[in-house]
């Protein structure tokens, strides 16, 4: 190399480490291409365009520079920076490849393959490698380190909630917030809340120590506000929680993960109340470009949510395509299965429903058995109960047995007993099962096989030897075949007093026992009450009136005597008084009646009543003429008026 072209280099990079100490990176990458034109085969410069590349992330490019083969040679060392862009570009899987095919793991590459892993939600190798890094590991970073090693621990809890993983320390507000998720993934939902306040006050204090406003702190804590109202929905305080995710919302949060988890939990809190408020929240939790910021539960989720607000927007063929994308995307077989049987038999097809959940099998067919009964076709329950694989068990017997005795078939409810019997013969568990048994005895005893129903009380009796009910429905079951050894048991029944002590042998002796508890126990009352020297003495008690106390106004001053006006209209007090200026008559009557109407119902300005009248008119010969002329013309005018009428 020439004297020239080696000054000019060592010129080009001066330049270049000027720029990379300031973090200009712009000029940074002009200081690589200058280096690059004058030696292209410098391995130092090379790195140092991928570095500045990344640092404007600009990955794409990166990785396009990376991958050329013309750059074969310089890139053969540089395996941190490839993966790292292909993370950063959402290709998790091939970074992974090309970490694996590194010739050494150093501890960079370690820590973003455990990255990596996290990425492919591969928890448990995850953990592992974190566990190591942190044990072999001591720098300024350890912190950051537990924090993502809790973040896992979080989301193993979520897979496995009875798995025992490790606590760490509330040091910081990152690992507080995810030691209450890993709570919350367990279902400790009280514990949860109150290690999430503990992270939300610890984040706020942190954010203004650091020179931050409270608005920047207020969004800092959001996403610890959202996860407590997480534990209250599930804790069955939906209101408080749909506050918590509208005021989080009305914030506009930057992360548009934390939008779309709230967006959809609003969603299952509506359920099928608020259709369009739902659609439109669906609509933003359904945006493009939000796959890679969620993990694969959490978009499992969303889809069913989809499903399910599909079905009561009336929407079949769109609830059919979440379906199918949930199986082919997330696996998610029987969700699927259920959320379009439920789809179906909203358009009224029962029996494609069934069928539907019939293929899946499993716990579907008890869905299936539901569908059946809610149609009412009790028969065809009964016989998916008894060829399916949980006719054994103790929930399902029951609801057999009540189906049988339904249908008023004893002998076929008590043959399934003899059934179960035989298939828990050798379980010694069975024999616990008092209810089962107890049932059994019934309907042996309902379906007329006494002998069966003596076994099943013995069988209770062995179980609950304290139970002396069980041990006298024994007796009264082997009185029928085998008295002998009934008499035998009735000696180790305790006698009557001593099981019930309350008992009125009176009472019952009376005839008025039929007329219910009520009357016999008025009748006992009264005869305790009654004197004994003075018979039918209580129809001379007379029943004394209960005396209410008077209520008073709150405002009563009981000082002074009550006014003796206090029930008049204010018009006819003597305190009353008219306006000035005003002059107004005051009417008193129906509403509108003027004064002339006044005068005629005021009595006192009316001629003589109508009976004085009466007598007046039977003294006045005038009166009659009168009304016998009047009478006249009333029949005259009658007979003139008969024709048509104008």
């Amino acid at each position: 190399m020439s004297a020239n072209k080696e000054n000019n280099l060592v010129q080009a990079y001066i330049e270049l480490n000027k720029y990379c100490q300031s973090g200009d990176y712009d000029r940074a990458l002009k200081a690589t291409g200058k280096v690059l034109q004058i030696a292209p085969n410098e391995q130092k410069a090379f790195h140092c365009k991928i570095v500045c590349l990344i640092q404007l992330h600009n990955f794409k490019e990166a990785l396009a520079v990376l991958s050329n083969p013309r750059n074969a040679a310089l890139a053969s060392e540089l395996h941190f920076e490839k993966a790292y862009t292909q993370y950063r570009l959402n290709c998790p899987k091939e970074a992974l490849q090309t970490v694996d095919n590194a010739p050494e793991l150093t501890p960079a590459l370690k820590e973003l393959r455990a990255q990596i892993l996290y990425r492919l939600e591969q928890y448990q190798d995850c953990y592992n490698l974190y566990r190591d890094i942190v044990k072999n590991t001591t720098d300024d970073y350890e912190d950051e380190r537990k924090t993502n090693m809790s973040a896992v621990v979080a989301n193993l809890a979520a897979l496995n909630p009875s798995s025992d993983l490790p606590q760490f320390d509330e040091n910081t507000y990152e690992l507080a917030y995810n030691a209450g998720s890993s709570l919350a993934m367990r279902g400790k939902y009280t514990e949860a809340l109150q290690v999430l306040k503990r992270a939300e006050h610890a984040c706020s204090e942190s954010v203004i120590d650091d020179g931050g406003t409270e608005e920047e702190a207020k969004e800092e804590a959001a996403i610890i506000r959202v996860q407590q109202a997480y534990c209250l929905q599930q804790m069955g305080k939906e209101k408080e929680a749909a506050t918590i995710y509208q005021n989080v919302l009305k914030d506009k949060p930057s992360d548009q993960a934390l939008v779309v988890i709230a967006s959809n939990n609003i969603v299952v809190i509506n359920r099928d109340g608020n259709v369009f408020d739902s659609r439109k929240r669906m609509k933003t939790a359904t945006q493009d470009g939000l796959e890679h910021k969620l993990n694969s539960r959490q978009r499992a989720s969303i889809t069913y949510n989809q499903a399910i607000l599909a079905i009561y927007s009336n929407q079949p063929d769109f609830c059919k395509q979440c379906c199918v994308k949930l199986v082919r995307e997330f696996g998610e077989e029987r969700k699927a299965a259920l959320v379009e049987a439920s789809s179906l038999l909203k358009e009224g097809k029962r029996q494609q429903a069934v069928t539907l959940l019939m293929k899946q099998g499993g716990n579907l067919v008890l869905a299936a058995v539901q569908v059946l009964l809610a149609q009412g076709d009790r028969k065809a329950a009964v016989k998916l109960l008894e060829e399916s694989e949980f006719k054994y068990r103790a929930g399902v017997v029951g609801l057999l047995c009540t189906l049988l005795c339904a249908d008023n078939d004893f002998e076929k409810a008590s043959q399934l007993f003899t059934d179960v019997y035989d298939h828990y013969k050798d379980d010694e568990r069975f024999a616990s099962l008092v209810s089962v048994w107890r049932a059994a005895a019934a309907v042996h005893a309902r379906g007329g096989s006494a002998e069966r129903a003596a076994q099943a009380h013995e069988a209770v009796s062995r179980a609950a030897p304290q139970d002396t009910r069980s041990r006298a429905r024994l007796v009264k079951a082997l009185a029928a075949h085998d008295p002998q050894r009934a008499r035998l048991l009735a000696r180790d029944l305790p006698p009557l007093h001593q099981l019930e002590t309350k008992i009125d042998i009176d009472a019952l002796e009376s005839s008025k026992w039929m007329m219910g508890a009520k009357i016999v126990k008025k009748t006992v009352q009264s005869k305790q009450e009654q004197s004994p020297g003075t018979p039918g003495s209580e129809l001379l008690q007379k029943k004394q009136k209960r005396k209410r106390k008077t209520k008073l106004p709150p405002n009563a001053d009981l000082s002074k005597p009550p006014d003796p006006e206090r029930w008049l209209p204010k018009y006819e007090r003597t305190a009353y008084r008219k306006r000035r200026g005003v002059k107004r008559d005051v009417i008193k009557g129906s509403q509108g009646m003027s004064t002339t109407a006044t005068d005629q119902y005021d009595m006192s300005k009316q001629p003589p009543s109508s009976a004085s009248a009466a007598a007046t008119a039977a003294k006045s010969p005038r009166v009659e003429k009168q009304t016998e002329a009047a009478w006249q013309r009333k029949q005259q005018q009658k007979k003139k008026g008969k024709g048509r009428k104008w």
